[in-house]
């Protein structure tokens, strides 16, 4: 910690010591092993399995004496070193001793007026009377990197204990450390989960404590995940900034709705002239983007309370939550907030050349700094298995330590072990990853024998780090792990760090594509849209690639689907157009366009198959679909065809027989309803049909198109003869 974010904590560490409980010492140390509560953390009296932990020098040889200390804070010292053992720390043995003996200097020097724990002064207090025992006895102040190294000791130490001792609800606290913190309810693999949030930032009192309890719900629920809690503290004091000077004087913020929309639309105004304040876009307005993340998440703040305003009122004890009504809970009309930006496709895919230029780069990574490197092999692998594999950041460094899944339920037990050798091309395992982002998704993938490699070599990387760390046969959570405060393998390495690593490769590469431009591969979802896209290219059906990506819907995966300049050329000179009844049909090149785009216009995407309709003309049959000439489908789309045929049917079936109980006569066939219900059937009849024995040259189904536009016809012509 330095500058201002190690003023911020001390100020937060002595407002959070007032409300410590002193008995809450005696749980502390009741948490302690008994081999660690000692008077001496010395080479010769520090357990084996904790001695990993401390710096080895000349100091951890001599030992730390803690008996010049008053027995309160020499239990305190002893819990925060087992604390910061257990959390995976690293003990820095000297600075640990240095501290020790000035605390005992200013005992010593205030002979019985210095306080017995470590809780009885601030840090400030603490380090001026650090600073005045030095200079008693040696006549000058201490150096100044000492004094820091000092107060980041006792800041720490405090923290910890005040954290500890603080009886109030784990909500109530301004600051939340999931780390150092385990009643924070959190999901067990959480991307940002080694970073706290701080809520001393906003300043209006009920808009903090409301904005709290919010946020304790939502993790509690699990409908909030902890990267949303940090957005949605963003915006709120964004919000509080806002609202400073304008008079409001609780939850309800203004009388009336008219006065509550005014107040939006001038917020909203001010995120559109508020400037960006760091980050390369220094100085340039907010971003579409940013403006209605802020706002939307603004506005679900208030929706939830809105709706809970009860239980907020009793539970935050503000009976001003109580007048929120129906203007709270939705604060702008549709088309007011900036929508969210189409995905821009272009440029997203990296061509060949570039990509064995960055592949071939990537040995800078691992390679040892003396040698011009950047010293990091994991970071390394992180990217080769991004590169290759498709997957986000957020999903490679949250691997487990062994991820590796039998292909099949026959396999060998060790997935791709034996294999991992070999030169084979075809895939030997599965790669089970966590879905952190999409809930319900899939979570597994088959991999080639060269992932598997590289997830070996990274398990005895890992091996031998927890080794050089204190913990020699350790089995760590994670596959790829921090490089601070982890000896106990259980903090995943950080995205953020890797992305830093690679905007640094790409300047030292310079790596361009075809056309010149730079390759900023240091936006990793660039991979992703590599591989995906060339997946499509290469035939892979849209249901196994959204299986792959881990969607749950084709519209996901439709986003990553760009036609590669090469691949449409090959594909529309053998390109057929089959129609319902087999024969091959010419197409006019003006349909050809309109199927080269299709794959850009998810709103042409249906579930059972696409619509053909020219990009400029606007549907008018309704949901007619089955029965429309511009309604193709293919043989992937088949299941889904057969269920709807199944639900159709059942549908009739169950309408006629409540029909006939209500009214005591059987539906007749001139029902206008039921009449549209049997072309449905017949057209799905139809359709299911065609698939079945429609062939390209190949073997493979081939795509129809509008094979249902018969059960329309027979059915209408069928009508008008009855009549």
């Amino acid at each position: 910690m330095t500058g201002g974010r190690d003023e911020a904590t001390i100020d937060w560490v002595e407002a959070a010591r007032v409300r410590c409980d002193p008995q809450a010492l005696e749980n502390l140390w009741a948490a302690v092993p008994e081999p660690m509560r000692l008077s001496c953390f010395a080479e010769s009296s520090v357990p084996t399995e904790y001695a990993g932990a401390f710096c080895h020098d000349g100091t951890w040889r001599a030992g730390v004496d803690l008996s010049q200390l008053p027995e309160p804070m020499r239990r305190e010292v002893a819990w925060c070193v087992f604390r910061i053992i257990e959390l995976g720390g690293k003990i820095p043995t000297p600075g640990l001793s240095m501290l020790v003996r000035r605390l005992g200097e200013v005992i010593a020097d205030r002979a019985g007026r210095a306080p017995a724990s470590l809780l009885g002064l601030p840090v400030r207090d603490w380090c001026g009377q650090i600073q005045h025992a030095v200079h008693r006895r040696r006549g000058r102040l201490p150096a100044a990197t000492t004094m820091n190294n000092i107060r980041c000791l006792l800041t720490r130490m405090m923290r910890l204990l005040v954290t500890a001792s603080d009886t109030g609800p784990w909500w109530q606290r301004d600051r939340w450390n999931p780390v150092e913190d385990n009643q924070i309810p959190l999901r067990e693999h959480e991307p940002m989960g080694r970073y706290s949030v701080r809520f001393d930032r906003i300043g209006t009192r009920w808009l903090r404590r409301g904005l709290q309890w919010h946020c304790k719900v939502g993790l509690e629920t699990g409908s909030l995940s902890w990267s949303t809690v940090h957005r949605r503290i963003v915006a709120v004091g964004e919000f509080d900034g806002f609202l400073g000077g304008r008079g409001v004087e609780g939850p309800w913020l203004v009388d009336g709705a008219a006065g509550m929309r005014a107040l939006m639309l001038e917020f909203l105004g001010h995120l559109r002239a508020r400037p960006v304040t760091r980050g390369r876009r220094t100085g340039q307005r907010l971003s579409p983007a940013s403006m209605q993340r802020l706002a939307s998440d603004v506005e679900q703040f208030y929706l939830f309370m809105t709706d809970n305003k009860d239980a907020a009122a009793a539970a935050l004890a503000e009976p001003g939550w109580r007048r929120l009504g129906p203007e709270h809970a939705g604060f702008y009309r549709r088309g007011e907030l900036p929508g969210k930006p189409r995905p821009r496709l272009d440029g997203q895919v990296i061509d060949d050349d570039a990509m064995t230029r960055i592949m071939g780069g990537l040995d800078l990574l691992g390679a040892a700094v003396a040698d011009g490197g950047f010293g990091d092999e994991q970071a390394m692998r992180i990217t080769m298995l991004v590169a290759l594999l498709g997957r986000r950041v957020s999903e490679i460094c949250l691997l487990d330590r062994d991820p590796l899944l039998p292909l099949s339920p026959t396999a060998p037990a060790s997935p791709g072990g034996p294999a991992a050798d070999s030169d084979e091309p075809g895939l030997v395992a599965k790669l089970r990853y966590q879905q952190t982002k999409i809930d319900g998704g899939p979570d597994t993938i088959p991999v080639h024998a060269e992932v598997v490699a590289i997830i070996r070599e990274q398990q005895q990387w890992a091996q031998r780090f927890l080794a050089e760390h204190g913990a020699p046969g350790r089995t760590p959570k994670y596959l790829f792990l921090a490089a601070l405060m982890n000896r106990n393998g259980d903090r995943p390495y950080s995205g953020t760090v890797l992305r830093n690593l690679l905007t640094d490769l790409a300047v030292r590469l310079e790596v361009r594509d075809s056309a010149g431009a730079l390759v900023d591969f240091n936006r990793t979802h660039r991979f992703r849209h590599t591989v995906a896209t060339r997946l499509l290219n290469s035939g892979v059906p849209l249901h196994v690639l959204q299986r792959y990506l881990g969607h749950l819907t084709p519209t996901m995966s439709m986003t990553y689907a760009q036609t590669l300049q090469s691949t449409a050329e090959a594909e529309f000179l053998r390109f057929r157009k089959i129609t319902a009844d087999g024969r091959e049909l010419e197409v006019d090149s003006r349909d050809l366009y309109d199927m080269l785009e299709l794959d850009r216009r998810t709103d042409r995407i249906l579930p059972n198959g696409y619509c053909l309709l020219p990009p400029r003309q606007v549907c008018g049959k309704g949901n007619a679909c089955l029965t429309c000439d511009k309604f193709a489908t293919d043989a992937t789309f088949l299941p889904e065809l057969q269920i709807q045929l199944v639900r159709t049917t059942q549908l009739i079936t169950e309408r006629r027989a409540t029909f006939e109980a209500r009214t005591g006569q059987p539906m007749g066939e001139d029902n206008i309803w039921l009449a549209g219900r049997h072309q449905e059937r017949d057209a799905l009849g139809r359709i299911i049909l065609t698939l079945g024995h429609t062939r390209l040259a190949d073997g493979t189904a081939g795509a129809i198109r509008g094979a249902g536009v018969e059960a329309r016809t027979e059915a209408i012509t069928g009508k008008e003869d009855n009549h």
